[in-house]
């Protein structure tokens, strides 16, 4: 098995001595979502990705509170009109949010959000986020006045419950890559600033998080996974490529023996409402 990486000083400055075990449950809870997302798909029996995208977006927030509710200094925050809590820990709030669904998408071309980020996020960013500096303008053409009435009503909701946490709170954004075939494919942490309304961020600092690094958790999380979990990530048996000449009958009457081809898969459904 590959070696642990050291922790880098920001993680430490972070979380001190225990940065390695928060590292670690962070990739854990996020691989647990994920797997919860792939069984839900499984038993929808439907081509359409809608159970794993609900699923994906309910549960990533759900296994955080799961894998942290133990910890020392563990608080949750369920902003006004969220369904979901978000975690915050030594004083630092944690966002996951999903950035790719393919692991060779750059993460410094990853979005927050799939559309136009909502009042809350930009609050977050802003209230508890670095001070921005790469603020990009956006022509508000499109916009429904009803969706921005709702927006700001929901952000005028939700000032009151995020004003209790202390002014030192510090955001911390978790960008994953997942999708239904593959599960967890890559997760990163790290400082971030949001440069625009439809979810565009520049990290400050960003950090890949090693997927080996759950192994520890994933017992605990996943306790049907198989014993050599590591088979998951990197130890995987590559497939055969063994390929065999079609009979001569058959390559003689194609018209009766057609070649079969498969079939191009259709796009997967991101889950509605990729935001907290």
């Amino acid at each position: 098995m590959q070696a642990e990486p050291e922790m880098s000083r920001w993680a430490t400055e972070r979380f001190g001595e225990r940065a390695a075990a928060v590292r670690g449950q962070l990739a854990a809870s996020l691989l647990e979502a994920a797997t919860n997302a792939q069984d839900a798909q499984k038993s929808s029996r439907s081509d359409k990705r809608y159970a794993y995208g609900s699923t994906l977006m309910a549960r990533r927030y759900e296994a955080l509170v799961d894998g942290f509710r133990n910890e020392p200094g563990f608080q949750v925050v369920r902003p006004y009109g969220s369904p979901h809590h978000l975690v915050v820990l030594d004083g630092n709030l944690l966002l996951p949010f999903r950035y790719a669904e393919d692991d060779t998408t750059p993460i410094s071309e990853g979005r927050v959000s799939d559309g136009r980020v909502s009042a809350l996020v930009r609050e977050l960013f802003t209230r508890f986020g670095p001070q921005t500096r790469y603020y990009q303008e956006e022509l508000e053409l499109g916009v429904d006045e009803a969706e921005e009435a709702a927006g700001l009503a929901e952000l005028a909701a939700a000032r009151p419950l995020l004003a209790q946490l202390p002014d030192d709170t510090r955001l911390i954004p978790v960008a994953y890559a997942a999708n239904a075939q593959a599960s967890l494919l890559k997760v990163y942490w790290g400082e971030a600033e949001l440069i625009d309304d439809m979810g565009r961020v520049h990290w400050i600092h960003c950090e890949q998080i090693p997927l080996l690094t759950a192994l520890p958790w994933v017992a605990q999380v996943l306790p049907d996974a198989e014993p050599d979990v590591a088979a998951r990530f990197d130890r995987g048996a590559e497939p055969d490529l063994t390929l065999t000449r079609r009979p001569a009958a058959e390559r003689a009457n194609g018209m009766i023996f057609p070649v079969n081809s498969e079939t191009t898969a259709e796009p997967p459904i991101a889950g509605a409402g990729e935001r907290p």
